[in-house]
């Protein structure tokens, strides 16, 4: 029974997209709903309550987007400028083509429930979702600090949806030269300003991305997320990365334990994993520089080489997927379904100072351990793919981290330093050598 209301309700909501997109929202009822789908208005009814709770259905049922595929199979073989336009030209393309659907989204929207309007809200949030892996795909790593790809997919879908709107408006939806009253003179223009835009985003150029481009080693640093974190924060982490499910708690166990970067993940495959009851180490990096995965988080150990959150991830999985994390279908896991799944876990803890905690600052934290360990810069650099200019603000906070542990230690020492002397007290190197 389960079975067939859930095919009821995907029949009714894949009719109701096709009527939406042909014919509005206010041309369309309910009866010719039901009828497309082969069902009675009751199951409909049933299933939604309201047309307008169909409505929102589609919005985040339907997977609009995913019946306009965006082919992604030449990044890098085609110029991004070029890419870009494709890219954009087809999403205009779609945006005719459910024009209907959108005038009614927006016409209906004074009509709709609390419960609705959240659920039209999820819907755009996966719209721009699959944007955003699209467009970071496009642009790669090195789009500039401060603007993660979701704002960037944000901002493009309100350009994209004005411009239609007043295309729509003014009869300047084509590349006819004559009779445009509109703000570009061509849709061609308007696609070439938004490309402009985008590739400004970048600090360096585009115009062939390659792997070294590509690599967040490259990419520059946001100092506002660039802070490690303390040990009770990380445990805490853990923990609930550990109840989110498998992979999650893998994910979270292998940027904390290896300072994998979120971009760097996608690029990790199940060969990517080398492990013995000596070592664990893991090839990181477009150039599979070879990074140790700790046993020991913070003071707290996390398993052994061999038994541990990876390789326990590894071992529950019937797919045949390559790849090391994964995202929809089986298909290679994102940098934004990273980010995202980093915001699920950490989404009730915050940073000593309130805020947000930021996937970077995993990659600090294991740097600042790491160094913390007696590791000297110049080894840090080679196991974390960053320059030791790009570590020296993890240095400074190391050695301060060590200055307080040492001023700690001589503070819990019995007697007075004046009336007895007081053992040496270890320190750890952290210079250049």
């Amino acid at each position: 029974m389960a079975a067939q209301r859930k095919s009821a309700r995907q029949r009714l909501v894949d009719a109701a997209f096709q009527l939406f997109s042909s014919q509005g929202v206010g041309a369309t009822t309910t009866r010719q709903v039901a009828d497309l789908a082969g069902v009675n208005e009751v199951t409909l009814f049933r299933q939604f309550g309201s047309k307008h709770s169909l409505l929102a259905a589609v919005m985040t049922e339907a997977e609009v987007l995913s019946h306009h595929p965006v082919a992604l199979a030449a990044v890098g073989q085609t110029p991004v400028d070029q890419a870009l336009r494709d890219f954009l030209a087809q999403c205009l393309d779609t945006l005719d083509q459910l024009s209907e659907l959108v005038r009614s989204v927006i016409g209906e929207a004074g009509q709709f429930s609390a419960d609705n309007s959240q659920a039209m809200g999820r819907g755009l949030q996966a719209i721009r979702n699959a944007m955003a892996e699209h467009l970071e795909a496009l642009l790669g790593q090195g789009s500039r600090p401060g603007l993660p790809p979701e704002e960037v997919a944000g901002l493009v879908m309100a350009v994209l949806l004005g411009y239609a709107a007043i295309a729509g408006t003014t009869n300047s939806a084509t590349d006819k030269a004559e009779d445009h009253y509109s703000l570009w003179p061509s849709r061609a223009a308007f696609v070439d300003s938004l490309v402009s835009w985008l590739l400004s985003l970048q600090p360096q150029s585009v115009s062939s991305p390659t792997a070294e481009q590509l690599s967040p080693a490259t990419a520059p640093l946001n100092s506002e997320t660039w802070i490690d974190l303390p040990a009770p924060i990380v445990h805490q982490i853990m923990q609930a990365a550990r109840q989110a499910g498998h992979q999650t708690y893998a994910l979270i166990y292998v940027m904390l334990g290896a300072g994998v970067a979120a971009a760097e993940v996608p690029l990790l495959t199940r060969a990517s994993a080398l492990y013995d009851s000596s070592q664990h180490i893991l090839l990181v990096g477009p150039h599979h520089r070879q990074v140790p995965l700790n046993q020991w988080i913070m003071g707290k150990r996390y398993g052994t080489y061999t038994k541990n959150p990876l390789t326990r991830w590894l071992k529950s999985r019937s797919d045949a997927s390559p790849a090391l994390f994964l995202g929809p279908d089986d298909r290679p896991i994102t940098p934004l379904r990273v980010r995202q799944l980093w915001a699920e876990v950490t989404a009730g803890i915050a940073s000593p100072m309130g805020t947000a905690l930021a996937p970077d600052q995993a990659r600090a934290t294991w740097c600042v351990e790491m160094l913390l360990r007696g590791l000297n810069r110049h080894d840090l650099s080679l196991l974390s793919g960053l320059s030791v200019e790009q570590l020296e603000p993890l240095v400074q906070k190391a050695q301060a981290r060590s200055a307080l542990a040492q001023a700690l230690q001589l503070d819990q020492q019995s007697g007075s330093g004046a009336n007895k002397a007081s053992p040496s007290v270890p320190t750890i190197s952290l210079d250049a050598s």
